[in-house]
């Protein structure tokens, strides 16, 4: 068996492969090879993966452990064409479970560094989340980490936000984490201006960012936990923008006001 090995989220996925499965460039950096991983902080637990064929399932039949730490997937021997490259393997991973049953979540969200601290840009389709990104990593220096869906996870030293290899079509695929200092909802707007958003609000509308199956009544019960957690932890401010230097400065001001009143 070959063993592939992945950190998400912290987390360290060990595959389990008949074959070395083919690298994709989304997946690349976050591929980590055993001395590498020694050395990483950002370590938290592992789940183990096994990908195995089995004549007596039609397509593929997987489970998860209990405490979320043991994947099996068993598919059929004539799907295994699905198996040669690693994005075909982690389909087969219901991450979005195994995430929250670990006390984290993905974002749809854009996710960058700042001087502050992680931001993360996140509302409906089309509002503007990758500009502001763009915009921040413009006139800011900052580096967009991620650009689609963010994986935020409560970590005993406070929240976290780390990059993932679910990058939409903005191709910010990077290994990265930070602190989370701010989750900024927003709007467009012709002229820029921020407020703060009560925690009712602020879990009403992450709640509906949130990737999950809302089928299942246990995980969404664990997401309401975290959501209600995290809005009470973390600044959840709203942002009426334009498509231009002007919102970086709207943002940017609040953040030195606060730290200023913070000294």
């Amino acid at each position: 068996m070959k063993q592939i090995i992945l950190l998400i989220g912290g987390l360290r996925f060990i595959l389990s492969l008949s074959k070395d499965p083919r690298v994709d460039d989304e997946i690349r950096p976050f591929v980590i090879d055993t001395d590498e991983m020694d050395n990483r902080s950002s370590f938290r637990t592992e789940v183990i993966v096994t990908y195995e064929a089995d004549t007596s399932v039609q397509n593929w039949k997987i489970t998860v452990s209990e405490d979320a730490h043991q994947v099996s997937v068993h598919y059929a021997p004539d799907t295994a064409y699905r198996f040669t490259a690693l994005r075909g393997c982690i389909i087969y991973i219901p991450m979005e479970d195994i995430l929250l049953l670990h006390q984290r979540f993905f974002l749809h969200a854009s996710f960058i560094t700042s001087p502050w601290g992680g931001l993360l840009f996140t509302g409906n389709s089309g509002v503007g989340k990758s500009t502001q990104a763009e915009l921040w990593k413009e006139h800011m220096g900052s580096t967009v980490i991620n650009g689609d869906r963010t994986i935020i996870a409560k970590e005993k030293n406070g929240w976290r936000a780390y990059g993932s290899p679910y990058a939409g079509s903005s191709r910010y695929f990077v290994q990265q984490d930070e602190p989370i200092r701010a989750i900024v909802l927003l709007e467009q707007a012709d002229e820029n201006r921020m407020e703060a958003v009560s925690a009712s609000e602020a879990f009403a509308k992450l709640f509906l960012q949130v990737s999950l199956d809302h089928e299942d009544a246990d995980l969404v019960n664990r997401l309401c936990d975290l959501l209600s957690e995290l809005v009470a932890e973390i600044p959840i401010y709203r942002l009426y923008c334009t498509p231009d230097q002007r919102a970086v400065e709207t943002l940017k001001t609040v953040l030195e006001d606060e730290d200023a009143l913070s000294l």
